[in-house]
Formats: C-alpha cells, sequence, structure tokens
C-alpha cells in the first residue's frame, strides 16, 4: 500500500473512531449528521451507517454486562409492595354464665312512628383507578409494578408507569410503560414546522397552544413519528392536512369528543367528520392483540426507510386497551421490534404501533409547576432524555403528542 493511501486510512480510522466517540457522548450530533448525509447518500445509505453504529454499540454494552461494568439498575424509585398486616389472635375465653329469661304478655301499646328527615341523594366516591397487573420478564426488583406517576388537580391518579426487563440476552435493556387513563385525560397531536410534510405543502405550527400550558392540566408530552421521507406516512392536526393517509397503515385517531382508537386505517379508522388529528407510523406492531409477522422482516414498504427491526436502539411506541380506556407509551433503550411487540403483549395491549427510534427522538417528559408557577420537563428516563427537556414546550421541527386532563376548551 503507498504510503499517501495508508496515511488517508489510518486518518478515517481515527476520525471514524472519534466520531463514534462524540455519538456516544451526545446522540444529538449523530441526528444531524445523518440529515446532514441523507441528501448526499440516500436513506438506504445512512441506514447502512446507523447499522453499524447501533451493532457495535449494542456489541460494547454486551461486553460491559459480562465484566460486570454495568449492571440493570430500576430508572426510577418503587414504592415497596404494602406488608399484609397480620390477623389478631385468638385467646379463648370462659363460657358466659346461663341466663334465665321470664316472659311477661303485656298489652301493646300503639308508637308512633318518628319523622324522618328527607334522604339525600349519595355523591358517588371517585373510585381509585389502576392498570391491569403486568407480570415481570426479568428479575430485576419492582419490575411490573404500576407505580403513580401523574396526577389531576385534585390529587387523583391519572397516568401510573411501571417498567420491564424483557430481552433475556440483554438484561441491561429495559422497557419504561405509562398508562394514561383516558376517562380522566386527553390526547392531542401538533404537527411541527418542518416535518411531516411533503415537498411544497403545508406545515403545523409546531407548539402546544398557550391555553393548555396550564399547570396541573397540561400533564405530559412525547415524541411523535418518522420523517416524511422515511414512508410519507400521513399525517392530520388543526385542520392541516400534511401528509395524505395510507391505506393499511397503523394510525392514532383523535375525535371531537376526546376518544382515541389506534388501529388500521381503512379498516379499524376511517374518514369521519368528527375526527380532529391523526398520525400514522407504518403497519400496526400488534393488531387485536396478535404480533404483526411483518415485524420480523425489513421491508422498507413497512416500516419506512429505517434499520432493521432486528438491531437494537431506542425505540418508541403507543399502544390501547381493548376497551380504549388505557393509552400506554412505551420506551426504552437497546430494543428490538420483537422486543417491542413482546412488551406492548406483556401489558395487554390490543393494537399498537412504533413511534420514533433512535436516542435523538425518542423523548418523553412529564410536565411540572416549579415554585414560581412556570412549567418544568421532567424526564421519564433520567438518563437518555434528559437532552433538550423542553423540546415540546417550545415551538418544535418534529410532531409530538401531548396530554392534558379531559375538557381541554
Amino acid at each position: 500500500m503507498r504510503p499517501w493511501l495508508r496515511r488517508l486510512v489510518v486518518i478515517l480510522f481515527v476520525v471514524s473512531i472519534a466520531g463514534f466517540v462524540l455519538v456516544m457522548a451526545w446522540p444529538g450530533l449523530g441526528a444531524q449528521g445523518a440529515n446532514l448525509l441523507r441528501p448526499l447518500i440516500g436513506n438506504q445509505g445512512v441506514a447502512a451507517l446507523e447499522t453499524v453504529y447501533f451493532t457495535v454499540q449494542d456489541g460494547l454494552k454486551k461486553w460491559q454486562y459480562r465484566l460486570g461494568l454495568t449492571q440493570p439498575e430500576t430508572p426510577w424509585e418503587v414504592a415497596p409492595v404494602p406488608t399484609p398486616l397480620p390477623l389478631p389472635s385468638f385467646t379463648p375465653t370462659a363460657p358466659p354464665p346461663t341466663v334465665v329469661q321470664v316472659v311477661v304478655e303485656m298489652t301493646p301499646t300503639a308508637i308512633p312512628s318518628p319523622t324522618l328527615p328527607p334522604t339525600e341523594t349519595p355523591i358517588p366516591t371517585p373510585t381509585p383507578w389502576q392498570p391491569d397487573l403486568v407480570s415481570p420478564m426479568g428479575t430485576l426488583a419492582g419490575e411490573g409494578i404500576w407505580s403513580p406517576y401523574l396526577y389531576s388537580p385534585d390529587s387523583l391518579t391519572v397516568a401510573y408507569r411501571t417498567f420491564l426487563q424483557p430481552d433475556p440476552d440483554r438484561p441491561f435493556a429495559l422497557a419504561a410503560v405509562v398508562a394514561f387513563d383516558m376517562r380522566q385525560t386527553e390526547l392531542h397531536f401538533v404537527l411541527g414546522t418542518e416535518e411531516p410534510g411533503v415537498a411544497g405543502g403545508p406545515r403545523g405550527f409546531g407548539r402546544i397552544p398557550e391555553q393548555h400550558k396550564q399547570a396541573g392540566f397540561l400533564l405530559a408530552a412525547f415524541n411523535g413519528g418518522f420523517q416524511t421521507t422515511h414512508g410519507n406516512f400521513g399525517a392530520m392536526a388543526d385542520g392541516i392536512l400534511a401528509v395524505p393517509a395510507r391505506d393499511g397503515f397503523g394510525t392514532v385517531a383523535m375525535y371531537e369528543d376526546g376518544s382515541i382508537a389506534i388501529g388500521a386505517w381503512g379498516e379499524d379508522i376511517v374518514e369521519r367528520d368528527d375526527l380532529v388529528a391523526w398520525r400514522q407510523n407504518g403497519r400496526l406492531v400488534i393488531h387485536r392483540g396478535v404480533v404483526n409477522e411483518r415485524v420480523f422482516n425489513n421491508s422498507l414498504a413497512d416500516w419506512g426507510g429505517t434499520i432493521n427491526g432486528e438491531i437494537v436502539t431506542w425505540r418508541s411506541g403507543l399502544a390501547i386497551s381493548q376497551d380504549r380506556q388505557v393509552l400506554y407509551y412505551v420506551a426504552g433503550p437497546s430494543l428490538s421490534m420483537p422486543i417491542l411487540a413482546q412488551v406492548m403483549l406483556q401489558i395487554g395491549a390490543a393494537n399498537g404501533l412504533l413511534l420514533d427510534i433512535n436516542a435523538s427522538w425518542v423523548h418523553f417528559t412529564a410536565i411540572e409547576a416549579a415554585a414560581d408557577g412556570t412549567l418544568l420537563a421532567v424526564p421519564l428516563f433520567p438518563q437518555g432524555m434528559e437532552t433538550l427537556l423542553d423540546r415540546y414546550l417550545r415551538p418544535h421541527r418534529r410532531d409530538f403528542f401531548y396530554l392534558t386532563m379531559g375538557s381541554s376548551d
């Protein structure tokens, strides 16, 4: 090999290692780099580079785990399961003395019936809500235990969270699950200022309306789906049709009465006058409680211009219970498509779809009030979701969802 060529190979190797280290430390750099490279080498070229990066990253995590350098840790403090109180002990006592009863006949006297005050209609007491039990998938303490997470202004729990250890080949991989009571909360969808949208087409406002950004009313916000280039999946909100819907693809739909649905467009969900927003993102991951067999392939027609479903990375998804009363947000690092599907089945979801992937885009924050009344975004995962915490509290270029208490207007 000529000296100049040898030097070039060494330089490229050093630059690649440096780039890998930088992306590991600041995932946002990788996302920006991918966007810059996409016009030059195309979606498939970027996907190939991402596949190499995620494969190396996964190998490093496995190596660290096997050497004992890292161990699975609970992502948040889990309240201990209450211990049942012991039953009171019983000490037998002597039988009571015999009592002789004397019966005296008397002439009954009429007693006037007392006048009772009018009865009032009882006010029903709110019944505490909690999602169905979830069986653990691993061995980590606290797994599958629902912890109260988000509250209404009158201190009722409207969302719980738990985590699962779903992949036996990767004990370090955790999937967080947030369950929302849709009888008390309402889901909203925001089109980003740049994504999604077709060339020359309309774009969204990219922000939460000011009337919804109230402490105690705004509960949480989380990521949307892929960019339009990855599949032209449909999206509509605020009367703006950013990308037309595609038949057969997984869709989350929001209606005027605050109800939601997740299903296949043209089958479970159809165009209606009371549809106020909807977002598609590939095929359904699970449909009517069954894993979609397409989860196990890598068809660009099904999942868009993305990486292989077997590749592990940050992934997120949205699922719903059979009665459409519980909405589940699922996310975590080192998840493959089949593992994400298994998590949705484990929590009892009926239908579910994939949302965005990669560390830069998978993002969930609870919204809390600071002492001065301003809103604070608190990440679901303390590590991995700490970048640009307030991205959904200000205009954002990508689409996203947010939840409020019910009766939003």
